[in-house]
């Protein structure tokens, strides 16, 4: 076995992770209310809440500031 196939190997395993880690936070924050709510006043506590790899961390701050916007963007009195 060539020592790169096992760092691509090992790579992967740590994205697949990440994402993983990510899509549950999110999905976490998206269906509680109250989580919503703090993210929306204190992210930095959402984000330790979920002890976060520093990629997922970023990524799901990230997420934070989206479903904080979205809702301005998109609601039904600012469509037109």
């Amino acid at each position: 076995m060539d020592i790169y196939d096992s760092d691509a190997s090992d790579s992967a395993v740590a994205t697949r992770d990440d994402a993983q880690e990510i899509l549950d936070a999110l999905q976490q924050i998206q269906a509680s209310p109250e989580l919503r709510a703090e993210a929306g006043t204190d992210p930095e506590r959402v984000l330790n809440r979920f002890n976060l790899s520093d990629v997922a961390r970023h990524a799901v701050a990230f997420g934070i500031a989206g479903l904080l916007v979205a809702p301005v963007f998109f609601s039904p009195e600012n469509w037109w």
